[in-house]
């Protein structure tokens, strides 16, 4: 299992409403690409941010994109506020 396997389990895991999205993760930027196809409620995504923001695993921000909707950046900050660009 690679590096990029393993970041999908575990995310898929910590968000399950994230089953049906597809994930790209860019090593050298260190960004998660997050298309969500199927999402239906922006809500959850948005209920989620600050626990997204806080991950500490590597990863400096995740991009999501939510069709019909603006895209959303979310900065990694462990043990601090959250930030939305």
């Amino acid at each position: 299992m690679n590096c990029t396997q393993m970041l999908t389990e575990y995310l898929l895991h910590q968000f399950p409403w994230w089953r049906g999205s597809q994930l790209r993760y860019e090593p050298a930027s260190k960004t998660v690409y997050v298309y969500c196809k199927y999402m239906r409620y922006l809500e959850i995504l948005l209920h989620e941010v600050e626990t997204i923001s806080r991950l500490d695993i590597g990863v400096e921000r995740f991009i999501v994109t939510v069709p019909h909707e603006m895209d959303m950046v979310v900065k990694c900050q462990p043990n601090s506020q959250p930030e939305i660009l």
